[in-house]
């Protein structure tokens, strides 16, 4: 089991690192690994839905988690030029719409279920995975999709509301 924190994810090089000792793991045998969202992403999220509920502005939270991720991208971009940017970015962007429209309905409602909470705090851990599924496919096919499927399961779980 290989588990990366925040950190181990933060910037290209070190989600790059990380793609590397995942690849060094596989070739040894079946390795479990569980991704973090990069340094502070969490952070951000948290505070998107603190705020939501209390009625606060929440872009400053969006426009810092959104620079977080545009900063990886653009790293990896330049560590790994053949990588799939506009395909990324798409997949990054539709995230950020996603989590928008969650949030808005969590204005709406004043209070943010269980269930949707968890839906929220797990975005960050999904685009890391998306990531590392393009920017780690060299030496991992099929691994981080299993892991992807159980991942998504997880997320969209939660304590009964």
């Amino acid at each position: 089991m290989l588990k990366f924190g925040g950190t181990s994810v933060a910037d290209a090089q070190r989600f790059l690192g990380v793609a590397d000792i995942i690849e060094s793991n596989v070739r040894l045998g079946q390795v479990a690994t569980v991704l973090s969202a990069p340094a502070k992403i969490i952070n951000h999220l948290v505070a998107m839905i603190e705020k939501t509920v209390a009625g606060r502005d929440i872009l400053p939270d969006i426009s810092d988690a959104e620079r977080i991720f545009a900063d990886l991208l653009s790293g990896l971009v330049k560590a790994l030029p053949t990588l799939e940017y506009q395909r990324l970015k798409r997949v990054v962007d539709q995230q950020f719409a996603q989590l928008k429209q969650v949030l808005h309905g969590v204005a709406l409602l004043g209070q943010c279920p269980h269930s949707v909470n968890a839906s929220i705090i797990c975005c960050g851990e999904k685009l890391s995975i998306a990531l590392m599924e393009t920017a780690g496919a060299r030496a991992l096919p099929g691994v981080l999709g299993g892991y992807r499927r159980i991942h998504a399961t997880h997320c969209r779980s939660g304590d009964p509301d």
